[in-house]
Formats: C-alpha cells, sequence, structure tokens
C-alpha cells in the first residue's frame, strides 16, 4: 500500500513539474529589444537648475564669442526638454540626503547603501552594476566624467569599497576591469598607477580634441585630458567638451555584435551647485545638453539603442519663487535680468540674490526630487509609474518612481539578470582561505591558489590565470572572488541538503539506446541490506527509458535518504552503473566540486563542503578516467573522510593514463551509497 502511494505521489509530482516547466520556458524567452544603453547623470542636476540653464539657452545662450573654447549650439531650447518622463527620489540607505556614492550605487545596483559606500550594499556585499552585467554579458562598456575616473559616480558603476574616499582602491579595480573606453581627467587624481597601466592593457591615449576625432569603432580608448580636474565648460581651452567625449566613446563603443553599456557624467553641474555658482552651473548644464544631443542623435539612427538620464541628486537647493521642489511653472520674466545676467557672462553674487529674486538653501546636497529622461525606440515602454508621453509638462513632473528602479528596468531590457551577475561576480570565500592585510592577497587553505584585492589575475600552482577582468573584492572584512575564479573555466556544480525526514530525489542515467522502450525499475532499499527483506525497500518506481536510452525519475522521500542506497534494473539486469545523476534535496549542507587540469599529466578535484547540521557525515572522493568509447579505465578514490559541522576544502589529485578522453570528479557519502553530496563535474579532453 506504501508504495502505491509513493507512486502516486511521483506521478503527480512529475505532473506538476511538466507544468513548472512550461511555465518557466514562456518566462525564459527572451524578449529584450534593446542593445545599447546610454546611461547619463548630470550630477547635482536637480529641476531649479535645470529650469535656469533652460531659460538661459532659451534666451540664445551666452553671448556670441563669449566662450571661445566651450560647448558650441545651434538650437535655443534643451534638448532634456522633449524627454521628461516623470522624478525620481534620491535618498541613501541612512540619510534623507544622499551622496554621490550611495546615488550612484542606487542608479547602478538599483540597490540602496549608505552614504560613502561605492558599490556595496550597508552590509558590505558588493552588488553587480550594469556595466559590469553588460560586460558579463559580453557587451562593451565604457564611462566618461570630466571628473576623474575614480570619483564617486563613475566609480559606483565600476568598483567596490566601502569608503569613496579609497581612490587608489577604486583605481586599482577599475584599471583591472578591461573597461573599453574610460574618458576624463587622468591618472593625477587617481592615487594608483599611471598612464602606462593603460598602455599596457592595449588602450589607445587619448590628450586632446584632435586624438578624439580619430576614434574609430572597436578601438580601446583611455583619455588623460588633464592633470587632476577639467576646466568648467566656460573656461575650457584644449580640453574635450562632455560632447566631444560622448561622441568618441559611441564611435569607440559600437559595432559590437552584442551591442554596449555606456555611462555619462556631466559631473561639474554638482560643483557649480556646491559653490552655489549659478553661472558654473547653467554651463554645465548646457554641456550635458549637448552631449544628450549627440547620444540622442546616435539613438535615433537605430532601433535597438535607449538614452537615459537622471541626476544622482539635487545640489545647492537653488530655490526660485513661486516654484516648488520639482520647479512648477514659475514666471520667467520675473527673473529676466537675473537670466540676461549669467548669459552675459556674469554670476549672481550673494549681494546679488534678493534682487533677482532667487536664493540657495545649502551648499551640499538636498532629498529634493530630480527628473528623468528617456528616449527609447518605439514599442519600448518607460519604467513602472513614469510617463508613456514624454514631455516637459507639470503632469510628467508629478510622476515619481525611487533611483532603485531605473537599474532593474534596464537590465530587463538588455536581457540582463543583476542578481544573478553578482552570484557570478562576487563569490564570498573569506572562510575557505585567509587574507594577508600586509600584501592584499587571499589565500586558499588546501588548494595552491591565491589572489590579490582589486587584481583580475589569480596565482593558481605558481601560474598566472588571467580572470578576463572579473575583480576580487575585500570588502568589511570579507573576501570576493569572481566565480570563475572557483570553475577555472570549468563548471562547478553545486547542490543542498536538509537532514530531516523528507527529502526530494532526483536520479538520471544513461543506459545504451537499442533498450529504448524497455521498462527500468528504480529500487531504494535500507543500505547493506538485501532487497528482498521484508521492509528493506523505502520506494519503488518504473519508468520507459527514452528514445536515447536515457530516465529520469524525481520523487519525494518520507524518509533519510541518508540510510539508503540506489539499485537500477532493467528486467533482470542490475544497471546501477548506469546513473549518472543522484541527488537529494536537504538544506543544511552545501557541497561542491571542481574539476580541472594541473598539467598534461595530471588532475585535480577540488571539493569544497559546507556542513551546517549534520552530525557524522562522511565524504568519499573519487576521480574517473573514460576512454574514447566510454569505457573507464581508471578509478581514483581518496578515504573515507568525517567532516561535522565545519568547512572543509580538500583536493584528490590523479595521474591521468593515456588515451583519456573524457575525466569526471564525484563526492559521495562514504563507500557503498550512491546519492552523492554534490553533483559531479566533467571534463571532455580535446
Amino acid at each position: 500500500m506504501k508504495r502505491k502511494i509513493s507512486l502516486l505521489l511521483v506521478l503527480i509530482i512529475l505532473s506538476l513539474s511538466i507544468v513548472i516547466n512550461s511555465t518557466y520556458f514562456v518566462l525564459a524567452e527572451d524578449t529584450s529589444k534593446i542593445k545599447n544603453v546610454i546611461f547619463m547623470i548630470p550630477d547635482g542636476g536637480g529641476f531649479a537648475l535645470y529650469d535656469f540653464a533652460k531659460a538661459v539657452k532659451e534666451a540664445g545662450g551666452f553671448n556670441e564669442g563669449l566662450y571661445e573654447n566651450s560647448t558650441k549650439f545651434d538650437e535655443y531650447y534643451m534638448h532634456l526638454k522633449d524627454y521628461l518622463i516623470g522624478t525620481e527620489t534620491t535618498h541613501s540607505a541612512n540619510n534623507a540626503v544622499t551622496d554621490s556614492a550611495a546615488a550612484g550605487t542606487a542608479l547602478s545596483s538599483g540597490y540602496k547603501t549608505n552614504n560613502g559606500y561605492i558599490g556595496i550594499d550597508p552590509s558590505g556585499r558588493p552588488h553587480a552594476t550594469l556595466l559590469e552585467a553588460a560586460q558579463l554579458a559580453g557587451k562593451r562598456t565604457g564611462i566618461v566624467s570630466v571628473v576623474h575616473w575614480a570619483h564617486a559616480t563613475p566609480a559606483a558603476f565600476t568598483a567596490h569599497n566601502e569608503s569613496r574616499d579609497n581612490v587608489a582602491i577604486l583605481a586599482e579595480q577599475i584599471v583591472n576591469q578591461g573597461l573599453d573606453v574610460v574618458l576624463g581627467v587622468g591618472f593625477g587624481s587617481a592615487q594608483w598607477g599611471s598612464i602606462d597601466e593603460a598602455v599596457k592593457r592595449g588602450y589607445t591615449i587619448t590628450e586632446s580634441r584632435e586624438d578624439l576625432k580619430k576614434v574609430t569603432s572597436g578601438q580601446k580608448i583611455w583619455g588623460n585630458h588633464h592633470h587632476t580636474e577639467i576646466p568648467y565648460d566656460i573656461k575650457l581651452t584644449t580640453e574635450p567638451t562632455l560632447a566631444q567625449m560622448t561622441d568618441a566613446a559611441i564611435r569607440a563603443l559600437d559595432g559590437s555584435d552584442e551591442g554596449f553599456f555606456l555611462m555619462v557624467e556631466g559631473s561639474k553641474v554638482d560643483s557649480g551647485g556646491h559653490s552655489n555658482n549659478i553661472l558654473n552651473a547653467v554651463s554645465e548644464y548646457i554641456a550635458f545638453d549637448e552631449a544628450f544631443k549627440v547620444a540622442l542623435d546616435y539613438a535615433k539612427g537605430r532601433k535597438d539603442t535607449i538614452v537615459i538620464a537622471a541626476p544622482d541628486h539635487d545640489t545647492g537647493g537653488l530655490n526660485l519663487p513661486n516654484a516648488d521642489d520639482v520647479g512648477g511653472n514659475p514666471n520667467w520674466s520675473d527673473y529676466a535680468d537675473a537670466v540676461a545676467k549669467v548669459k552675459g557672462g556674469e554670476n549672481i553674487t550673494k549681494e546679488e540674490e534678493s534682487l533677482y529674486g532667487i536664493s540657495w538653501t545649502t551648499g551640499g546636497h538636498t532629498n529634493r526630487r530630480c527628473p528623468v529622461w528617456m528616449y527609447a525606440p518605439k514599442g519600448i515602454k518607460p519604467p513602472k509609474n513614469l510617463s508613456e508621453t514624454p514631455g516637459d509638462t507639470s503632469d510628467n513632473r508629478k510622476l515619481v518612481i525611487d533611483n532603485t528602479e531605473i537599474a532593474p528596468y534596464l537590465a530587463d531590457l538588455m536581457g540582463l539578470d543583476l542578481d544573478a551577475a553578482t552570484e557570478e561576480l562576487f563569490v564570498d570565500v573569506t572562510d575557505l582561505g585567509t587574507f594577508d592585510s600586509n600584501n592584499n592577497t587571499f589565500t586558499f587553505k588546501n588548494m595552491d591558489v591565491s589572489i590579490k584585492a582589486n587584481q583580475s589575475v589569480a596565482t593558481i600552482h605558481g601560474q598566472p590565470v588571467d580572470l578576463d577582468g572579473q575583480v576580487a573584492v575585500y570588502s568589511k572584512g570579507r573576501f570576493y572572488v569572481p566565480k570563475s575564479l572557483l570553475k577555472n573555466e570549468l563548471k562547478t556544480k553545486t547542490a543542498r541538503y536538509r537532514d530531516s525526514s523528507t527529502g526530494r530525489v532526483i536520479v538520471k542515467g544513461q543506459i545504451d539506446k537499442a533498450f529504448a522502450g524497455e521498462k527500468v525499475t528504480l529500487l531504494m532499499y535500507k543500505t547493506g541490506v538485501d532487497p528482498t527483506t521484508e521492509n528493506a525497500i523505502g520506494y519503488i518506481d518504473q519508468s520507459r527509458l527514452n528514445g536515447d536510452g536515457s530516465y529520469v525519475f524525481k520523487f519525494k522521500f518520507l524518509g533519510n535518504v541518508e540510510d539508503y542506497e540506489i539499485g537500477m534494473y532493467l528486467g533482470n539486469q542490475k544497471v546501477t552503473g548506469s546513473i549518472t545523476e543522484a541527488t537529494a534535496s536537504y538544506s543544511w549542507l552545501d557541497g561542491s566540486v571542481v574539476l580541472y587540469k594541473e598539467s598534461n599529466s595530471f588532475v585535480s578535484g577540488l571539493v569544497h563542503i559546507k556542513n551546517y547540521d549534520i552530525e557524522g557525515l562522511t565524504y568519499r572522493m573519487a576521480l574517473a578516467f573514460y576512454d574514447a568509447n566510454n569505457k573507464l579505465i581508471q578509478l581514483t578514490l581518496s578515504d573515507v573522510k568525517t567532516i561535522d559541522k565545519d568547512t572543509t576544502l580538500d583536493n584528490l589529485k590523479a595521474l591521468m593514463p593515456e588515451g583519456t578522453a573524457l575525466m569526471k570528479a564525484f563526492v559521495w557519502s562514504n563507500y557503498t551509497q550512491a546519492i552523492p553530496l554534490c553533483e559531479s563535474d566533467s571534463v571532455i579532453i580535446r
């Protein structure tokens, strides 16, 4: 009776699995239409500064010839004006008023964090950014800024640390990340490395406007346009404008089949706000608007590109009477004299502010809502709750989202998964080794593997291994490495177990396809007991072989699978050796095994087991070698070892026999049981 009930339960579970899988395929269908994203940030550019810049530009801009080398424009309106879709809130995780580090992290990753933190959440865990997820997906990537490239906002898209002031650490991560485009101030403010570091990594160095004009598709470029800080746009001499840098960056990134992600920061709108200098802030906002037009012109010539713009926060809290925090509709005739003065190239002094009816609330940031602008191809809807009809209207200024909603929205359009990218790029290995702060190096226990923080090259058995721009991160006492290091270019298999009375068991196997359609029987019986003995069998099921000879059993087992072993039968013939995978779902143990070639002769199987709550857990490693006909030619076994509520990292080495075509690594609970502690890993020898 128990067996019948178990079989019925299996059939129900398998039926549910079919429904779930069908749903999954619908959800997993790639519906993304966007290849390229240009994310533009006017740092500190709240509504009031934008509105004043708009008034100056619509009044004809700065008097002709006033600033010979500043950004030039022919159309006397803000291009941003036509693309307003709503507003964003900007508070950080620990303060109603954010700084650029926390706001940049929210915009880049979709996670709130504390002021001062770069690319990590309040606990210190790094989170993948849009740029990093794009890079992981094979897209070209770049950053553009008119301050140094390790400043808070560009760093928030490219680096991870508990302090924006640790510029040397941020710079080291960015240099090692392998971006395709880095334009901004040179190494003078970076406090790490030199321009030679960029040259060694294959970058063409651009130092002038003429250099930028020569940039071509696919070229890796690094800007060295000023030693410490590019001047305000109205004070430029030979330095490039933000529009010129944006144009060069797009040309360099264009042409990839996978597309690109570009972050452009109008960095010094913020500086003008901090100093309450409306002339400087307005000039930078107009320069940003022209850079926006460059991106817009590129996007409008395609059907796969989005341009989105949003400040990280408001700076200065500029007050315009009769206007609220999101601008409202002030009567600009009341500010005609103020606009005329700025248009003529003069700042409004503190003494003149009351005369012109304007004021500043602070020299810092505010928590005012900020504008969100976007251009998207036809058929692409904006973020939820924002306007599908872009334009600078009072209705659109009433629509609100949080700044954390932009990153997942863009990721979804590009077919990226930010959380999955985080799991891929930042594996916490702190408990698997030791970190030496003197040399900034993490060394794994029982493994000849080490890596320095902020680097993308590991040392494995004395040999350097390039991790392709995926950087190790030390954050708040924890050490994180990319999963590619643990894989070493191979697949890491993991399984979770729960020491309880119920487990979900999956058994897969392969028999010669000549037996397709024949019935195969699974018996789960007590370890060391004859299956024919009364009450020895805990579970029984039967299924027909697939056309290729494969089989799959999935069922819930009411009992402790650790007390049982599995037997497979084809008629009267025992075919237990045909099992290729047998796993049970528990939750109090993590296991993984990695197989890799140490040299032309030796191979290693690396096992990591974290035992949370299982008493007397045993394991045994096995390395199996097969020839081209899939015949086992050698089996190397470790001793049976015990691990009690602890973490172990073990390594089994073997000499690879001649004629090996396939290698497999297994981790079993003991000598006799077929249920492994983690899925096997295999490598085809080519």
